[in-house]
């Protein structure tokens, strides 16, 4: 005759282990899940791009977060014969991610990057507001050079960033930038917005 204490003495060991370990994995894939659904963001999201200069049908265009500049040229109808091919290549990343309510300018034969650069510091991108402050999520490296201790190489890693991560949430994620720290943000916090 089997003597169940003894049989539940002799599995016991055993049979905790085997329940700790499947809680452990059980728990771990439980937060896999959890974390991968916060990190990715609904693909459904909708932003609003303008799309202008050389493209077969320049104008406002809905797209999808995840969406690249290409996708706005196409959607644009492609690039028209007017387009500086060299140009483009050398100012349009065309795989960077789309910023909602932001403008695409595809060079025209005979635009220069400096009236490029010169126009979009003076039209009405939204990118400098009426107290002259600058918009981080819109300004061009041209108007983040002007802001103390911004220069062109911190300029770069502000768009950079935004090309990478999209639009900045609030003026103090700014510190996220690499070469950025508080003691810069304090010099210019109040000269930026988003």
């Amino acid at each position: 005759m089997i003597n169940f204490n003894q049989l539940l003495e002799k599995f016991t060991l055993p049979l905790t282990i085997v329940l700790s370990i499947s809680l452990l994995i059980g728990a771990y894939f439980f937060i896999q899940r959890f974390d991968g659904s916060r990190a990715n963001p609904p693909d459904n999201q909708q932003i609003t791009v303008d799309i202008a200069g050389a493209v077969n049908q320049p104008g406002v265009y809905a797209f999808t977060a995840e969406q690249i500049v290409e996708d706005a040229i196409k959607a644009a109808g492609g690039l028209s014969d007017q387009a500086d091919l060299t140009l483009m290549a050398k100012i349009i990343n065309r795989a960077a991610l789309l910023q909602d309510h932001g403008k695409v300018y595809i060079p025209v034969a005979g635009d220069t990057a400096l009236s490029i650069s010169a126009s979009a510091t003076t039209n009405t991108t939204g990118s400098t507001g009426g107290d002259g402050s600058v918009n981080i999520n819109a300004a061009t490296a041209a108007e983040l050079d002007r802001l103390p201790g911004i220069g062109p190489v911190i300029a770069g890693r502000i768009i950079d960033y935004r090309q990478k991560y999209g639009a900045f949430k609030r003026k103090e994620d700014i510190v996220k930038v690499s070469g950025i720290g508080s003691s810069l943000y304090a010099k210019i916090k109040d000269q930026i917005t988003i």
